[in-house]
């Protein structure tokens, strides 16, 4: 029989590099948490005012890009705020009358232009009469407005830092309730 006294120069080389596995691992547990920097992120609560009735859907798209935003707009009436690829976030609510609210969490800091849409007979579009001015409720981040014309980006556009914020769009209305509509007059902001 042979005495098991040692195994040599294997069992060191083990020994040794189980040590530096522990090692490591503290090594990592104490570094990670210095070097990591959280993500920077924030909510953006939205209040929509002045929903003139229950009827239909408030739609409300959020978008981070000039582009993105240009596009919703020459499409809206087409295909709608939601289905838009151009959109960084897009919700629906069933509307309410009077206010509605939303909350998007996690955004980066930057700029976010708001659209908001009373979808009142839920086709999920923004329904325009013959002269392509709108016939359902509508708004921008910043209340903003356009000249014969939604508004630009940047007009729209919401800063949105490290910190939460709060903001809130009034729709506008561009026609008075018909009877047909089963909405009371003077609810809404009509132009």
């Amino acid at each position: 029989m042979v005495p098991l006294t040692g195994c040599g120069q294997d069992c060191s080389a083990r020994r040794t590099r189980k040590r530096r596995a522990i090692r490591a691992f503290w090594i990592s547990l104490v570094l990670v948490p210095v070097f990591t920097v959280p993500a920077l992120s924030a909510e953006l609560r939205l209040t929509v005012d002045s929903v003139r009735s229950d009827i239909g859907e408030i739609l409300v798209a959020l978008y981070d890009r000039a582009d993105g935003f240009e596009s919703a707009i020459v499409n809206a009436a087409d295909r709608g705020l939601l289905p838009d690829s151009g959109r960084l976030i897009g919700t629906a609510i069933r509307a309410q009358r009077g206010i509605q609210s939303t909350v998007f969490t996690q955004l980066a800091p930057g700029q976010y232009a708001i659209v908001v849409v009373h979808d009142e007979n839920d086709n999920g579009r923004l329904d325009r009469d013959l002269l392509g001015a709108p016939t359902e409720g509508y708004g921008f981040g910043n209340d903003a407005q356009g000249f014969f014309s939604a508004p630009s980006f940047d007009a729209a556009a919401i800063t949105v830092g490290s910190a939460d914020l709060t903001t809130s769009i009034t729709l506008i209305y561009p026609r008075p309730p018909r009877a047909g509509d089963g909405l009371k007059p003077g609810k809404g902001r009509h132009p």
